[in-house]
């Protein structure tokens, strides 16, 4: 069975989800899992680029997720395998009625029978409990206000979607399968953080005048944070090099105190060198900041 024709049955199973198990081999298995997740992390990367046109309205909206860094491998533990096992437990363990043992319970109270009414439904509950599942993730931001009520669609459609698919390896494979997706998906989006932007350079500016670099940090590492730089008598930038530094850091430094708030948590190293003797004024620099990293005057975002 080709890429193609299990992409097909998953999107059969979105437009009507059912709960008869997929009779195939562990390999297929393992197939479905892999090209769930992949499939997933593309639509995922179209809502991005369609959060990326929204940017002028979501600049605003702050992700706690990256208030805090953590060491690499702890990261895995604490978003590759806690969360997996909280949610899927939570939002996707129960879609099997003979599972969902508050349902069994009440029905067991009543002396009735409401797997006729979970089947009959289940095309609803299971769009119910993937709309709950994205929509918890709104928790992560804040500075919200009623434009973000009104994107929350797309601003949690990856997490929409993949409860969705997590779904289908729930009902369709088995919850373990559900559990395996979940801790591959979140672990994909782990490494593309850390291929993408950890200890990876990239030049904010280089031309006649100055040379800006700058290298991303995505995880804790184990190195001093420290900032030395050199100004000409007119206070201007000579050199600046800035280590293992958190940009909102630097901006208070150079900035009036408390004046510009950078959007979530952004540490990096930081290298200036100015090709003239005149140096580069710092108005120049925090145009450049400003061109590559979201700011905001405090008064704003109080």
């Amino acid at each position: 069975m080709s890429f193609a024709s299990r992409v097909g049955i998953i999107n059969r199973f979105i437009s009507k989800p059912d709960d008869t198990v997929l009779p195939v081999s562990f390999w297929e298995k393992l197939k479905f899992l892999f090209s769930g997740i992949f499939y997933d992390l593309l639509l995922a990367i179209g809502f991005v680029i369609l959060l990326s046109f929204l940017e002028p309205l979501t600049a605003d909206y702050e992700n706690l997720l990256n208030q805090d860094l953590y060491p690499f491998w702890k990261a895995i533990v604490i978003m590759t395998i806690l969360p997996p096992l909280i949610e899927e437990t939570i939002f996707r363990f129960p879609l099997k009625y003979r599972r969902n043992y508050l349902f069994r319970g009440l029905a067991y109270l009543f002396k009735t029978d409401f797997s006729g009414f979970w089947k009959k439904h289940l095309r609803v509950i299971v769009y119910l409990f993937s709309s709950v599942f994205g929509l918890v993730h709104l928790s992560n931001y804040e500075n919200v206000d009623w434009v973000f009520f009104v994107l929350a669609p797309i601003i949690t459609g990856p997490q929409l979607v993949a409860g969705l698919i997590f779904s289908f390896l729930r009902l369709k494979l088995g919850f373990v399968w559900a559990l395996l997706g979940h801790f591959l998906h979140n672990f994909s989006l782990i490494m593309l953080s850390f291929l993408v932007f950890h200890n990876v350079e990239r030049s904010l500016v280089d031309d006649e005048q100055v040379s800006i670099k700058t290298t991303g940090i995505a995880f804790e590492v184990d190195r001093s944070t420290r900032m030395t730089y050199d100004s000409s008598p007119e206070g201007n930038l000579l050199c600046l090099e800035a280590q293992n530094y958190e940009l909102q850091e630097l901006i208070d430094h150079f900035y009036a105190k408390d004046s510009l708030k950078v959007r979530d948590n952004d540490r990096l190293d930081l290298k200036l060198y100015s090709k003239t003797g005149e140096g580069y004024s710092r108005e120049a620099l925090l145009e450049v900041l400003e061109e590559h990293y979201t700011l905001h005057k405090a008064s704003k975002i109080e």
